[in-house]
């Protein structure tokens, strides 16, 4: 309510004073020429049609300031003088062109100059240029026209470019590039669009290579090299260098006092700092803060962060279990679930019988005693199973677990009392093998992995067992799941903040935290996912 009665309220406030006072003056005029107190009734309409003047030139000057590309306030002035601003944009305009890319307008493209850098670099047109750089071109206008750097130009041919600047195009740009020190990279033309990226750290562009289908862009960042053709001259360099972040300021300067000089003012996170001379002169510490040039015709095209983002993207909401085996038992959901047994098992058995089967396949591959199922498996109230009541529940489960090709699942007891058991394996298996994989692979590479990993978790685990399955905390099992759980949602959450996926970076977290409520790391990394109102909306309202 103040933001709505300091903005619009207050603005058509004004716009009737506006209206009013010229009628209020006009008619009390002469209206004091017949009262005994006409003069101060004269000196207070003189009064107010001096301040109607005053308020008059305000709203002209924001006007032109608007027009500038001065960001005003959110009095009632700055909201009159936006109406008017976009009055006039909305009606007809003599030298406006006639389609939305002129092919014979003139549009002029500078780097912004900071301190050493002043140049021009004019772009014949739109044919023929393809649309990622483009949309570079039209974020490097844009920045100067930000940073006040700007000269004036042909107005509708900045129109038209500035309409090309899609923040879409940047962040896939970005998504490529990921967290490289340097390289050369060939962006394909088909993707899907995304909100650009929360990490904003300076990084500089160019395209070396303008193919419309797919044109190839040279990147550095601090302490990296920019890979450009022998060909190019410097002019030519400091046209097609754009900063990626926010801002995209640059500085590229040959001379050595400049160059320090701008190292010495720069601002850490908006300026970057390109020396175009040679670079063997540098100290190793001077060469770490700043980005370099390599004139080398060789460009080897590292595509390997589109390609492991490719497979990142791939995988759906939708995720089966892995390497499943004929039994499979589910632990991670609040509830045990066996799938892939023959038959029921025995109704008075049933809870003991899911639990030696639940215990045999965390165990698989190793023997396990009959006393051990006994006083820590089967075991109720404090009070050991008898040596009747483990028969009758391997029998149960031999039973419901049935035979394949080599046998019965369940085999026979020993001599020495051991159980054995093959062909069952749980998710808790699985997750911890998704895991294991996940952590010996780049992040790109393990993404995939992560997300199999945390579509295994169902719920809190075991949460609604009412009686049994205290092994499973005695043991440490429920310890071993929260610290992988932990170190994949954290994992999952980093990479998926890096390529802009907000929804895959809350949902890693939510999975995480249903595997440990408790954790504090979860907890605040949950707090520094996005909201939807920091992303400008909903993904439809922002589209």
């Amino acid at each position: 309510m103040k933001r709505f009665a300091t903005g619009p309220l207050h603005g058509v406030a004004l716009a009737v004073y506006f209206l009013l006072t010229p009628y209020v003056v006009l008619s009390k005029w002469a209206v004091a020429a017949h009262r005994a107190d006409g003069p101060f009734i004269r000196v207070l309409l003189v009064a107010l049609s001096f301040f109607w003047l005053v308020f008059i030139v305000q709203l002209l000057r924001s006007v032109i300031d608007l027009r500038r590309g001065a960001v005003l306030g959110i009095g009632g002035t700055a909201w009159l003088a936006g109406l008017i601003v976009a009055a006039l944009a909305l009606g007809p305009s003599p030298t406006a062109a006639p389609s939305h890319r002129p092919p014979t307008n003139s549009v002029t493209a500078t780097m912004p100059r900071h301190g050493v850098v002043s140049h021009r670099s004019t772009l014949d047109g739109f044919g023929g240029i393809g649309t990622l750089p483009l949309a570079l071109v039209a974020k490097r206008r844009r920045d100067e026209l930000r940073g006040g750097q700007s000269d004036d130009g042909e107005v509708d041919a900045l129109i038209s470019l500035l309409a090309e600047a899609d923040p879409s195009l940047v962040a896939h740009l970005r998504r490529l590039i990921g967290d490289r020190l340097d390289g050369v990279i060939r962006v394909a033309n088909d993707f899907t669009y995304a909100a650009p990226l929360l990490n904003d750290d300076p990084v500089v562009a160019c395209v070396i290579d303008d193919d419309p289908d797919q044109p190839l862009v040279s990147f550095a960042r601090e302490g990296g090299r920019l890979r450009i053709p022998p060909s190019w001259t410097l002019d030519r360099l400091r046209e097609q260098m754009v900063g990626l972040h926010d801002g995209g300021r640059i500085v590229a300067t040959d001379l050595e006092y400049d160059f320090l000089r701008a190292l010495a003012i720069r601002s850490i996170r908006r300026h970057l700092v390109v020396f175009l001379g040679d670079a063997e002169g540098l100290d190793d510490a001077l060469r770490a803060c700043t980005v370099t040039v390599d004139r080398s015709s060789d460009f080897a095209i590292n595509d390997r962060r589109d390609k492991s983002y490719a497979s990142y993207a791939g995988v759906g909401d939708e995720v089966s279990p892995i390497g499943s085996s004929d039994v499979l038992v589910e632990l991670l959901r609040p509830d045990p679930l066996i799938h892939g047994i023959v038959e029921p098992f025995t109704p008075s058995l049933r809870r003991r019988s899911i639990e030696m089967v639940a215990y045999a396949a965390l165990h698989r591959g190793e023997p396990v005693s009959g006393d051990r199922l006994r006083t820590r498996v089967l075991i109720h109230a404090d009070v050991d199973a008898s040596v009747r009541t483990l028969a009758n529940t391997a029998t149960s489960v031999r039973r419901s677990l049935g035979v394949d090709g080599d046998g019965p699942r369940l085999h026979p007891v020993t001599a020495d009392g051991l159980y054995r058991m093959h062909g069952v394996t749980s998710d808790v298996e699985q997750f911890h093998a998704l895991i294991r994989d996940a952590r010996r692979r780049s992040a790109a590479d393990a993404a995939p992995l992560l997300i199999q990993a945390l579509h295994l978790v169902r719920g809190e685990p075991l949460v609604g067992v009412r009686h049994g399955f205290e092994w499973f905390l005695v043991e440490g099992h429920l310890t071993r799941i929260q610290r992988d759980g932990e170190w994949a949602a954290l994992a999952l959450h980093d990479f998926a903040l890096a390529v802009g996926d907000v929804e895959r970076a809350f949902w890693a977290i939510e999975r995480g935290r249903l595997l440990d409520p408790f954790s504090d790391v979860l907890s605040d990394a949950l707090a520094r996912v996005p909201r939807l109102g920091q992303l400008r909306g909903d993904r439809t309202g922002a589209a």
